[in-house]
């Protein structure tokens, strides 16, 4: 399971959240691209689905950091008749018949900050002054997932439409839900992510005029594997509506991505905790 990270502000939080949507009742959880609704049993599923969800995570302050931020997390996940969703991975609309689910939407991206802000939403980082900032970007964004017994198999791409990042990321990521119990849920997970020139050089590349700027030396980044990434995901259900969900994730950066001068760790961890409400 390939997870997006929204880089800037509180919103880069959001994505580690595969388990903001629990199927009550029936003591499991999905990815963003593998919809509660889109795997439940029921032949009449609810009209509306809402969760409501507030927690921290710790991440690192920018992708190849070494230094680490708290930050709170607020999350609101609505679906309507399992055909629209809207949330951590943005506004999607999806067809599915059986264990196939195929669907598109619009996704976003907050770009990334060259200097560091004060405050509960801090973001940014001071070591990357002269880079300029990475305006947030709208992407589109098109995925398919596929349960093939006990693993659920996703993909995904978004094309990004920012001034600055036009670039493209393909997702790929594999997870099992294991019930220990009927409330307490473990969630495995692995990704992988693909992105082009366009993409690599915005995040990690570093143009002649940069060098002039920063304290970074010229680099070019190319397209290729830019992570992978692994982590679990644990969720407890302490009623029919209230539930707490953790993960830890880690991810390595590998070919231009670990290369770029950027780049300071090549791997990064990512922890977090919420206390959910399921309507």
């Amino acid at each position: 399971m390939r997870i997006y990270r929204w880089r800037g502000g509180f919103a880069l939080a959001f994505t580690y959240f595969a388990f903001m949507a629990p199927v009550f009742g029936q003591g499991t959880f999905y990815t963003p691209d593998q919809d509660p609704a889109a795997w439940n049993i029921s032949q009449h599923p609810a009209a509306w689905d809402i969760n409501l969800a507030v927690g921290a995570a710790m991440q690192p302050t920018f992708s190849g950091s070494d230094r680490y931020r708290a930050i709170p997390i607020p999350l609101v996940i609505i679906r309507w008749r399992d055909m629209v969703s809207l949330g951590q991975d943005g506004l999607n609309f999806y067809w599915h018949d059986n264990n196939l689910r195929l669907g598109g939407g619009v996704s976003y991206d907050g770009g990334r900050l060259d200097h560091a802000t004060n405050g509960v939403l801090s973001s940014g980082d001071n070591r990357l002054m002269g880079l300029g900032n990475v305006d947030a970007s709208v992407g589109l964004r098109a995925f398919a997932s596929y349960k093939l017994g006990p693993v659920y198999l996703d993909t995904s791409a978004v094309k990004y439409l920012g001034p600055q990042n036009k670039g493209i990321q393909v997702n790929v990521g594999a997870s099992a839900s294991l019930d220990l119990t009927k409330q307490f849920v473990v969630r495995p997970h692995i990704g992988a992510t693909l992105a082009d020139d366009d993409y690599m050089r915005t995040f990690f590349g570093v143009s002649p005029i940069q060098t002039s700027r920063s304290i970074f030396p010229q680099f070019n980044a190319s397209a290729g594997l830019e992570d992978i990434s692994a982590g679990l995901t644990l969720v407890y259900l302490l009623s029919n509506h209230w539930f707490l969900g953790a993960d830890v994730s880690a991810t390595h950066y590998l070919d231009s991505a670990a290369k770029s001068p950027i780049t300071i760790s090549d791997t990064s961890a990512t922890a977090a905790a919420v206390v959910g409400y399921h309507f």
